[in-house]
């Protein structure tokens, strides 16, 4: 992976960071830092992260806190976000249903609790709430809490598989976990950084490999039994609109 990072760093090394505090600052999402990575996570997973800034913005004009969003219907989500989002309806049950789970477990939205803890303990609490890809408890845990991590969803996982770094034989489970021996933990924020800008560019290549069938809540060494519910719904499967609409 050495070689391809060398590449992208002439390209995007000045591009800046890609948590959600870089990206939107940290009055959009609310006040707990953690909290704030995990929602920003869950817009980016198979998404873009225009979509995101823009899914993040609709939030924060449309209800006054993440409180909000968690009472929201998934429904009435899919139309603040708006309709033509990636995965817009099993986005926004995830959501709803994983900010519910905090709040019921810490009887607060907040994921302070997790600067107690190392991070295998860290991965099992995360394993424990449905909904949770791999992509977006790594994000937290690499961006959020700052350990060796390596997120990868299936848009990245295909993008990388083309490049021979990925192996799509392997589910996003196995993924997480291969590439995160790949990367040294000193590494892995900046490899990760240069990486999901390279990607904003790239067509994401459309094939029945198996490197996103696990979108479950498995994050690296962790598990869990992540429930997406399937929809009728066209627009769960298409593609990302040209725009964040």
């Amino acid at each position: 992976m050495g070689p391809f990072v060398e590449k992208l760093r002439k390209t995007y090394e000045d591009r800046g960071g890609v948590s959600c505090d870089d990206l939107v600052g940290d009055e959009i999402l609310g006040s707990d830092r953690l909290i704030r990575e995990l929602v920003f996570s869950l817009l980016m997973w198979e998404a873009s992260i225009a979509h995101a800034v823009k899914a993040a913005a609709r939030i924060s004009e449309e209800l006054v806190d993440l409180n909000e969003l968690r009472v929201c219907t998934p429904e009435e989500l899919v139309g603040i976000i708006g309709p033509r989002y990636p995965r817009g309806l099993d986005r926004a049950r995830r959501l709803t249903a994983v900010l519910t789970r905090i709040f019921h477990t810490e009887n607060r939205l907040s994921l302070a609790v997790l600067g107690e803890m190392n991070k295998r303990d860290v991965l099992e609490y995360f394993a424990r709430i449905d909904g949770i890809p791999p992509f977006a408890a790594n994000r937290v845990i690499l961006l959020g809490l700052g350990w060796h991590a390596f997120p990868v969803d299936e848009r990245l996982a295909k993008l990388l598989a083309g490049k021979d770094i990925a192996d799509s034989s392997l589910d996003i489970a196995q993924q997480t976990q291969r590439l995160e021996r790949m990367v040294r933990a000193s590494e892995a924020k900046e490899y990760y950084t240069l990486i999901e800008h390279w990607s904003q560019s790239q067509r994401t290549p459309r094939s029945g490999s198996r490197a996103g069938s696990g979108s479950g809540t498995r994050s690296g060494s962790g598990s869990g039994s992540g429930k997406p519910e399937t929809s009728t719904d066209p627009q769960e499967a298409g593609s990302p609109a040209k725009g964040a609409s």
